[in-house]
């Protein structure tokens, strides 16, 4: 497996760990253990919906870094960098997956994620190469 091969599998590893690690923090966040009735906080019963999604959505964060850095170190930023936006699409499509986000999908929506898309795709996209006759 080629250098730049191993930047991109490692680059997708990064890009699917934090994306799983968003949408744990929103459903942790959903139940949250915290929440106020009047003016005095009340500690959940269901503890566990707000602990457990937290920490595995921490734990894939923290891997997400480790295959960051390791993605880094074989791609040129350059390239990696724009990847990196496409998270925010495979959130977006996540949360569309699962109704208990409560997301919907519009016009304007759909011309948000085609728009991330071309433009990830002009900034990655290799410049031809200037062929000159000497």
């Amino acid at each position: 497996m080629t250098r730049q091969r191993q930047g991109l599998f490692w680059l997708c590893g990064s890009l699917l760990l934090v994306s799983c690690a968003q949408l744990l923090f929103k459903y942790a966040v959903m139940h949250s253990p915290l929440q106020t009735v009047g003016l005095q906080l009340q500690l959940s019963p269901e503890l566990e919906l707000f602990v457990i999604p937290l920490g595995i959505g921490m734990a894939c964060y923290a891997l997400s870094v480790l295959c960051w850095m390791s993605a880094l170190s074989r791609l040129p930023l350059s390239l990696a960098y724009p990847l990196l936006s496409l998270s925010y699409l495979i959130v977006y499509l996540g949360a569309l997956c699962f109704p208990i986000f409560e997301e919907s999908l519009n016009a304007r929506q759909l011309g948000g994620i085609v728009l991330l898309l071309i433009g990830a795709l002009l900034i990655v996209w290799p410049a031809p190469e200037n062929k000159s006759v000497s």
